[in-house]
């Protein structure tokens, strides 16, 4: 084994004991930093839907595939996921088990920490260079360094102490950036998460509909948030989230729904006026081509495999 991949092996094995100090169930975890959470699966899942919001998810063990468009992208121990943006993503663990579960660390970052170290840095000018100015999708997939890996290490043990963690980690949480930017991949980082200046309008239009999804929106209404014609929208929105304005808030209404569903006492006929149909045909017929079922069915069929896992 290279030096290199063994010293890196030790750091991922490093991490991996100070997360299963938590003991947790599968599923998320929070931990004594407001901004890192712990993600585990211990089988592999079928294709789940959701949102990646901005930060960045790193794979300690176990794979798992992420679907862009029609495109898989499969990621493992070392690797991580990355996004700027509210992204919906499709992806689904394809290696795990009771023994050697899925883990990973989320870290949640915005546009504005990451600017703010490459400019103290003078770095902007030179990463943006070095990837160039082509717009990109905003979930994207990279490789860590054992120095990215070994302050998310330190970021934990701070997580322990809660006076620490207050006062420290912010710190290190900067020092994190900064070990993403500078890295091998420090370019690739840099571009894909700040995605140059038609981000910023692209973000604006995006935290619109977030805030405003249950609302009948038009193409024009949202283009005037961004400062854009609506062509010029359609064509930067559905470069950066694979979707168009109306696309991406109807799955922002479906997946709320299916949530309703899955945790409030609630009927498909409420739950599908809550999100802002009007119509329930609709609502069922929309329901089935995204989730693959119709809400009843798969609202049971949900809690059949939970039950029986």
């Amino acid at each position: 084994m290279p030096q290199h991949t063994e010293e890196l092996s030790v750091v991922l094995q490093r991490l991996l004991y100070l997360c299963n100090a938590y003991s947790f169930a599968p599923g998320i975890c929070e931990t004594g930093i407001s901004f890192i959470s712990l993600l585990k699966a211990d089988q592999p899942t079928t294709v789940q839907y959701g949102f990646f919001t901005p930060g960045i998810c790193v794979v300690l063990q176990g794979n798992k595939s992420l679907i862009i468009r029609n495109n898989t992208y499969k990621y493992g121990a070392g690797d991580y996921i990355a996004s700027n943006i509210d992204m919906p993503i499709k992806g689904q663990v394809t290696h795990a088990t009771q023994e050697a579960p899925y883990i990973a660390v989320r870290i949640a970052f915005t546009t504005g920490e990451i600017a703010s170290v490459a400019l103290d840095l003078d770095l902007d000018d030179k990463l943006t260079a070095l990837g160039g100015n082509q717009l990109k999708e905003g979930a994207f997939i990279g490789k860590t360094g054992i120095e990215v890996l070994q302050v998310l290490e330190r970021l934990l043990q701070l997580a322990a102490d809660s006076e620490a963690a207050a006062y420290l980690a912010p710190g290190v949480k900067r020092e994190l950036i900064y070990r993403l930017l500078t890295g091998e991949g420090g370019a690739y980082f840099y571009n894909n998460m700040l995605l140059h200046h038609e981000a910023a309008c692209i973000s604006k239009a995006i935290h619109f509909v977030k805030e405003n999804y249950v609302l009948p929106l038009t193409i024009e209404e949202i283009a005037q948030v961004g400062s854009m014609s609506p062509s010029t929208l359609h064509h930067k929105f559905k470069a950066i989230t694979t979707l168009s304005p109306i696309q991406y808030q109807k799955q922002l209404r479906l997946q709320e729904a299916r949530r309703i569903l899955l945790t409030d006492d609630s009927d498909i006929t409420s739950a599908a006026f809550e999100v802002g149909y009007e119509s329930l045909t609709q609502f069922n017929r929309e329901y089935k081509r995204f989730f693959g079922l119709p809400p009843l069915k798969d609202i049971r069929t949900i809690g059949i495999h939970a039950k029986t896992n």
